[in-house]
């Protein structure tokens, strides 16, 4: 894979991670937290069984990634997520993006790019 491709394949796995993690946040909104009904809710909420199965396709690409790039190159990657969380929770949930995320994601690309140079 060259640079290009790799980095795009690294940006879409994250970006998938980011997604199982507003899949997450819904599931768990639908949980009933008493004994019994944390059971059932967990086997038969089919937003936590779609998060799962997104975070298992997650993982395949990683190791993906992995195969095809140095884990020091490609770990700081995930970092990204801090940002494409926040922005997905504003999209899809309503919840709220302050500018801390935004400064707080300069510093994470600011640190992304300095530990892969």
């Amino acid at each position: 894979m060259t640079g290009v491709k790799q980095l795009l394949f690294v940006l879409f796995t994250i970006f998938i991670l980011a997604a199982g993690q507003i899949l997450f946040k819904v599931a768990s909104v639908k949980l009933d937290l008493s004994y019994k009904g944390l059971i059932t809710g967990l086997l038969l909420n089919p937003t936590l069984i779609l998060a799962v199965a997104i975070y298992a396709v997650a993982t395949v690409l990683w190791l993906f990634v992995l195969k095809s790039m140095p884990l020091n190159v490609a770990y700081p990657f995930t970092a990204l997520g801090f940002f494409i969380v926040p922005l997905l929770a504003y999209a899809f949930l309503g919840e709220p993006l302050r500018w801390t995320s935004f400064a707080g994601a300069s510093i994470i690309m600011l640190g992304v790019y300095v530990s892969t140079l």
